[in-house]
């Protein structure tokens, strides 16, 4: 399927994976450093394209899915069948 959003969205994921890459250049101590830049300027992306307050509801929205796959992965890991709240 050739979706052009899609498609967008995998171009810019390479180029700035490849870019955060370059920028660690083999120094895990860095990663932390990168990974908070990279999360900052998401962000004021989203404060751009949005405004401040729905920038906000799609950080939790995205908080809550690492929260719910936490959970699938733990109870995967212990036995015990994931709950969706």
């Amino acid at each position: 399927m050739d979706n052009p959003k899609v498609n967008k969205i995998a171009e810019v994921m390479k180029k700035v994976e490849e870019l955060a890459f370059k920028e660690i250049d083999g120094k895990s101590e860095d990663q932390l450093l990168v990974a908070a830049g990279l999360a900052a300027v998401t962000r004021n992306l989203y404060i751009h394209a949005l405004g401040a307050e729905e920038a906000q509801k799609v950080f939790e929205l995205m908080l809550n899915s690492f929260m719910i796959a936490d959970e699938i992965v733990y109870a995967e890991s212990y036995g015990e069948k994931p709950t969706i709240h």
